[in-house]
């Protein structure tokens, strides 16, 4: 975890100089919509990527923010726009956990309400804390819940100092959906 807040704290000295705080209800309808609200999905992410025009991101950046392991691919992209007026990063991925093929979704962003953050996230979902790990910087949360018919799990890490102004990593990780 040390190594992901390192990489996400130095990705946002590139992407967020001059940046204001952002409304956290606005960047979690972001994460709904492209991480949780019909589960992480790698295809659909890439082809949304390829049509919005994000701009890519190396894949040593993104290897420290993935949130499982046995990863088989990595994309990721700094993302402007879609209603949000500063950079984030969505990075999007895929693994092999216990011979499912699982994707993982995460969304980290600088300068974040954090507590509008997770009241839109319980104001949408059922998420049940499973765990919660404090250390002396950051609040790494982890949630288990239904939404849409299937099962995720959905992490959330905040400062332990929240200020309004935070960096915020949500990441959603679930079986892989097969289209019939």
């Amino acid at each position: 975890m040390a190594r992901a807040t390192a990489i996400m704290e130095l990705a946002f000295l590139c992407l967020a100089s001059g940046s204001q705080a952002e409304d956290g209800g606005s960047v979690f309808r972001f994460f709904d919509r492209f991480c949780l609200s019909r589960g992480p999905d790698y295809q659909r992410t890439v082809a949304i990527a390829e049509t919005n025009r994000w701009l890519p991101l190396p894949t040593e950046m993104l290897v420290g923010l993935v949130p499982l392991a046995n990863l088989e691919a990595v994309e990721g992209w700094a993302v402007s726009g879609n209603g949000l007026p500063q950079q984030m990063i969505l990075e999007i991925s895929k693994h092999t956990l216990n011979g499912k093929s699982v994707h993982a979704c995460t969304m980290v962003t600088f300068g974040t309400d954090s507590i509008e953050f997770e009241k839109a996230f319980f104001q949408r979902t059922d998420g049940e804390a499973i765990q919660q790990v404090h250390s002396a910087t950051h609040v790494h949360k982890l949630y288990d819940l239904e939404l849409s018919g299937r099962s995720e799990l959905v992490t959330v890490t905040v400062p332990a100092e929240l200020n309004g102004a935070d960096n915020l990593m949500a990441s959603s990780i679930a079986e892989a959906q097969w289209e019939n």
